[in-house]
Formats: C-alpha cells, sequence, structure tokens
C-alpha cells in the first residue's frame, strides 16, 4: 500500500504542499461514486487563514482518494493553498460540498483530517457534542466497533474548534440535513513510512465504515 498512498499524495505534496506547481482557478476536486456517501479532506494541502499559512495535514488527501477508489465514493478534496474552508464564513470548497450532497443525494459527509494528540488515540470523532449528527447517534457505535475488531481505539473528545458555526460539518448538517462526521486522526498513525501497518489499520477501520452505508 505505501507506493500506491505515497502517490496519491505526490499532487498534495508539491511545492512543499502549496499543491500544484502553478497558480491554478481549480481550488478543488471532485470524485464521482456510486455510494451516497462523501468524503472531504479540506486540509489535504496548506491553506490560508488571516495573514498565516497552516500546515497541511499530510496524508488526509491521499487517505481520501483511496478510500474513494476503494468504496466508490463520493469525494472532494483541496488541490492547491487557498483561504481555509473550516474558517471562512464563504468559501468555495465549503459551497461545492453543499451543492455535492444536494446533487447526489449524498447520505453522510464525512470530514477527514488528522492532529497531534497528546494521548493513544487513534482517531477521534469530533460532531459538536453530537449535533451535526441530527439524530443519528448509532452511527458513533457502529465506527466505534469497527474500531474494536482491528485495535484501533477511538474516542469521542468532541472539541469543536471556537468558530464552529462556519465548519463544514456545521454547516452541511445544518442545511442539508445529513450527518456530518469529522474523523481526526493520530498523526503518528498516518506515518506510512515507518509504520505501514498501523496506517493501514486505520484506513481498514474507516473502508468498513464508509461500506456500512451500502448494506
Amino acid at each position: 500500500m505505501k507506493d500506491l498512498i505515497l502517490a496519491l499524495e505526490s499532487d498534495f505534496a508539491n511545492n512543499e504542499y502549496f499543491g500544484t506547481n502553478v497558480w491554478t482557478e481549480e481550488k478543488y476536486r471532485v470524485l464521482s461514486g456510486n455510494l451516497p456517501v462523501l468524503l472531504s479532506s479540506p486540509h489535504s494541502v496548506n491553506q490560508i487563514r488571516g495573514d498565516d499559512v497552516r500546515d497541511a495535514e499530510k496524508y488526509t488527501g491521499a487517505v481520501v482518494r483511496y478510500l474513494a477508489n476503494v468504496t466508490s465514493s463520493y469525494a472532494i478534496f483541496e488541490l492547491f493553498t487557498h483561504a481555509d474552508p473550516n474558517t471562512d464564513l464563504e468559501n468555495d470548497y465549503k459551497n461545492a460540498v453543499i451543492n455535492l450532497i444536494n446533487a447526489y443525494n449524498i447520505k453522510v459527509l464525512i470530514d477527514i483530517h488528522s492532529s497531534t494528540f497528546k494521548d493513544d488515540t487513534d482517531i477521534d470523532i469530533v460532531t459538536n457534542n453530537r449535533q451535526t449528527l441530527r439524530g443519528n447517534d448509532v452511527l458513533i457505535d457502529k465506527i466505534k466497533k469497527i474500531g474494536l475488531s482491528y485495535n484501533v481505539k477511538i474516542d469521542e473528545n468532541n472539541v469543536p474548534n471556537k468558530e464552529k458555526e462556519n465548519e463544514i460539518i456545521t454547516v452541511s448538517s445544518l442545511l442539508c440535513n445529513i450527518p456530518a462526521i469529522r474523523i481526526v486522526i493520530n498523526d503518528k498513525k498516518l506515518d506510512i513510512l515507518n509504520d505501514e501497518s498501523s496506517f493501514i489499520k486505520i484506513i481498514k477501520v474507516i473502508q468498513d465504515f464508509i461500506s456500512s452505508f451500502g448494506e
């Protein structure tokens, strides 16, 4: 899997994670699918927040591309550095997410991120205290059960950002009335160069969770 993931990541890693090597109006890319699940990776490249540049969440773009291919899900991901979709009130990427959900009758949005964790948690599920689940709390039990089968520790610390009203999961769940989940992966588990086995287990958990929506 390592070579495939590195190849999928190469478009994002260009130019020190500023994405494509030349300026482009293509702010994001969309992959079509058959399963009514939309995968999102808004931080696959560096993002601009005010006057600052925030580092990319490495391998989240490759994860989304890979999972979309193997599950036939829909996907959207950033390809070039622009304003952060999770903080700006108006954002082309966020608008595209809403349009895709409405156009293809998407049943769930899964927004993929990574972060540095203070404990040994593998995956943290953020739903803004379950508000973005729109009553579908059973989804948390489902992914936790899948995690147990792969010995992957999944927590629900649910620490929303300070400006959560502009987040992709908040806006999409509210406007489209579907469950929206942010899956935050411990970035140590995405170190495929040094720990491919942990990377594969993370992938398997999310893949099984996605596939369950086709059952």
